[in-house]
């Protein structure tokens, strides 16, 4: 399986990166340097460049992938907006994983 992981360079984008590669998934990590991306390759990860402001980036990402896993700063509202928008009527995985999670939003749009 393939998954897109936000912040696959910080805390808990990084293990949650590593775990699921090294359970055998493919990961794409969004990360905001180059030099964060050569140690991402480095992991076995395949980083991509950008930043949560980027949605061409975000919706990338998560068009190339089968699930994701949003990592990065829960108080990014406009990322998770993104990714969601992404991801309607996909049928894919939306994972939003925060050592503090200050906002909801519902998931599904009417």
């Amino acid at each position: 399986m393939r998954f897109f992981v936000t912040e696959a360079s910080g805390y808990i984008g990084g293990s949650v990166a590593q775990k699921l590669h090294d359970a055998g998934h493919e990961v794409l990590g969004l990360v905001r340097s180059e030099e964060k991306a050569r140690l991402l390759r480095e992991r076995g990860i395949k980083p991509i460049v950008g930043a949560l402001d980027e949605a061409g980036t975000l919706t990338d990402g998560a068009h190339q992938a089968d699930a994701v896993v949003h990592a990065a700063n829960a108080d990014h509202q406009g990322a998770v907006e993104t990714l969601v928008t992404a991801l309607e009527r996909s049928g894919k995985l939306f994972i939003h994983i925060s050592s503090l999670l200050r906002m909801a939003m519902p998931l599904s749009r009417k």
